[in-house]
């Protein structure tokens, strides 16, 4: 059975929230009944392991090329899920004490906490985020917009990663541009959907972007069967290369 898309419209307020959470955490139960537990193991599946490595390798170039200081930038991952995003960035230097997740799903962060104890976690809706105005250098998010099919939804969270990042800071987008052919479960991060969620020229502008995984069919089967072929497919056909990470560069005193 299809489930619904991840988020419909939903009331304002506190009950939009309890809602939001319950369609969340409905869409991941339905999806691991769907796939499997071994979905997206490293060890357990080799279909996922090139996807990763792509995924990961774009979100490197995008932060290598907006020049960071590992030991001073503080960093917001939204959306944050068990934390792999911020395992990467503690791979690359950045400070636990810098780092900070917040996602919808308690037992999200209940996992992420267990595995990133000195990072700063909380269960949050990204729709109201506690922070104040211009408290990051960096704002992320990995793989979350593809989910929320509803605009409304998807444009109020945009704002508030915009709100929170500082005058000239970084707000990097790492997501699917393709919509699944025939499903409403999927809703494709395409540039013209980006330029709707963060109004490049006014609130923000495009610093770059940088391909990651392939198409998952095509993706899933050269990491299993033809490894070695993986990258070289990623730069000869750059429109197989279905995940990016794009850098945005706040603009203005939004």
């Amino acid at each position: 059975m299809t489930p619904e898309p991840l988020s419909e419209k939903i009331q304002d307020g506190d009950a939009a929230s309890t809602s939001l959470q319950a369609f969340t955490g409905k869409y991941y139960r339905e999806y691991a009944a769907r796939k499997g537990a071994n979905r997206n193991n490293l060890l357990q599946n080799p279909e996922v392991l090139f996807q990763t490595l792509a995924q990961e390798a774009a979100m490197i170039r995008a932060l290598r090329s907006v020049h960071l200081d590992t030991h001073s930038a503080r960093i917001l991952d939204v959306g944050c899920g068990e934390g792999d995003s911020l395992w990467l960035l503690l791979r690359l230097g950045f400070l636990p004490e810098n780092l900070f997740g917040v996602d919808l799903l308690e037992d999200r962060i209940r996992k992420a906490k267990e595995t990133n104890p000195l990072v700063s976690l909380e269960c949050a809706d990204a729709t109201g985020l506690r922070f104040q105005n211009d408290s990051f250098d960096v704002v992320t998010e990995t793989m979350m917009f593809l989910q929320i099919t509803d605009d409304d939804t998807a444009k109020r969270i945009a704002s508030e990663m915009i709100r929170v990042t500082k005058p000239g800071g970084i707000l990097l987008v790492s997501d699917w541009r393709y919509s699944k052919p025939g499903s409403r479960e999927f809703k494709g991060v395409s540039r013209r959907r980006l330029d709707s969620l963060y109004e490049f020229g006014k609130r923000t502008e495009v610093r770059g972007v940088f391909r990651g995984a392939l198409v998952p069919p095509l993706g899933r089967l050269l990491s299993k069967n033809f490894p070695f072929a993986y990258f070289l497919i990623q730069a000869l056909f750059p429109f197989t290369a279905a995940h990016t990470v794009t850098a945005l560069r706040k603009v203005g005193d939004f």
